[in-house]
């Protein structure tokens, strides 16, 4: 009996020659031999990846969907090779009980990828983080970065960490200090030049001590999103060699940009945490090549082009990530620092298995058949006028890349071939 999808002839990241045969949803055989299908897929020796998890994800929607919603959202990430997004909780209405909960996933239902969610921390909703279920993750911002809702005391954080550790769920952590913004932003003239400079490095590293300090005392799962300093990494390293269990993530953007790229593209370049030092990019770039890192995250922030005009005081941070992340990755397999393999632990293992993911996230029978061929010679500019997202607009504006998504499969499902989007439905995700 022929299987409903089959790709022959891929190439693994190990190099070996590989024929998937998918059915109902799932990869059902990895074959040395040549598979028969209802659809078949030729590969031609192109790499076959698993499908990408990106568990750092803004979708927006709902009271915010002028900027992005879950349809335009997730046809970006299948373009991108990613086919399973985590949103966070900074929304509107925001996802801090279960109300906002519901409301989320309801609005998610209209995804074409696979789909989790953030669980937002405030300072007051400890019995909802004891009960809530089916997410991804606690969230919790210790500074203000839209998100409406700040942790910064240590007693909360403890607390919260302590029901991490009870229930197994990661928490995951915007690492900057709001009294410390605070203070940067009495001292410094308020303008993009001097974004990295009014949230200061140091905001980063102090609110990274105190998390760790917290972590050692509970034994809670500390995951710190978006790292952007090489004092932080060492810190990190230093904690996990005295037995704590720390995971950290960095995005492509902290990996390959340094703050003098506002010089050009201006507001477009605005982010929290703020992009730091070209000493730093070689700091990130080196903790990953010597497996620091656990995991990248786009941190998919996206905005109108209106918004990021405003004058800098109001004009918005954040860009979108989903379509450029895996060919800026693949800038560091082609320079020799980290291989194939790696990159899939990076972006497609590590994050199943840190945040409990079920059957993602590897190329395995009885797994869903979550699947991306790659060009790894196809040469591309970025061009954002031609992103899927709405956000029309990247500060990797006119960088040219090497390494392109060809195909994604979601479920078994081809979504993305050959430049030409089909839409299906995805899942919510499964927990263990």
């Amino acid at each position: 009996m022929p299987f409903s999808l089959v790709i022959n002839n891929a190439r693994l990241s190990n190099g070996d020659t590989v024929h998937i045969g998918c059915e109902k949803k799932r990869i059902k055989s990895v074959s040395s031999k040549v598979l028969e299908g209802k659809q078949v897929i030729d590969a031609r020796g192109r790499w076959l990846m698993p499908g990408i998890i990106d568990v750092h994800t803004h979708i927006r929607d709902m009271e915010l969907a002028h900027k992005e919603d879950w349809g335009s959202a997730s046809a970006s990430a299948a373009k991108g090779g990613i086919t399973t997004v985590c949103d966070m909780p900074n929304t509107r209405p925001a996802t801090f009980d279960f109300d906002g909960l519901q409301a989320k996933r309801q609005a998610a239902g209209k995804s074409m990828v696979n789909y989790g969610f953030n669980f937002g921390v405030t300072e007051n909703n400890h019995d909802v983080l004891k009960k809530v279920t089916g997410i991804n993750a606690f969230k919790m911002f210790m500074a203000e970065s839209s998100a409406g809702y700040v942790v910064e005391n240590s007693d909360v954080i403890r607390r919260v960490m302590e029901i991490s550790a009870q229930r197994g769920i990661p928490l995951m952590v915007h690492s900057e200090l709001q009294s410390c913004v605070e203070e940067s932003h009495a001292r410094y003239a308020h303008n993009m030049d001097n974004h990295h400079l009014l949230r200061h490095r140091n905001c980063a590293i102090r609110a990274t001590e105190r998390l760790l300090q917290i972590q050692r005392e509970t034994g809670g799962r500390l995951y710190i999103a978006h790292v952007s300093t090489r004092e932080e990494m060492e810190l990190i390293q230093q904690a996990r060699q005295k037995g704590q269990t720390v995971y950290c993530e960095v995005t492509p953007h902290h990996l390959f940009l340094d703050h003098s790229i506002a010089q050009t593209a201006g507001h477009f370049a605005k982010v929290n945490p703020p992009l730091r030092e070209k000493t730093d990019n070689d700091a990130l770039q080196q903790a990953v090549a010597d497996g620091i890192v656990d995991t990248i995250g786009t941190d998919h922030a996206p905005h109108t082009l209106d918004e990021k005009a405003r004058p800098y005081p109001e004009a918005p941070s954040g860009f979108p990530g989903l379509e450029t992340s895996l060919a800026l990755m693949y800038r560091l397999v082609r320079e020799k620092r980290i291989s194939k393999t790696t990159l899939e632990k990076l972006m497609c293992a590590h994050p199943a298995r840190i945040f409990n993911i079920k059957d993602r996230g590897e190329i395995r029978p009885g797994y869903y058949a979550d699947l991306i061929l790659i060009d790894e010679n196809e040469s591309w500019r970025v061009e954002p006028e031609t992103f899927l997202t709405r956000a029309k607009y990247s500060p990797f504006s006119g960088m040219r890349l090497t390494g392109r998504v060809v195909t994604t499969v979601i479920n078994g499902a081809v979504v993305w071939h050959n430049n030409v989007l089909n839409p299906v439905k995805g899942m919510p995700l499964e927990y263990r």
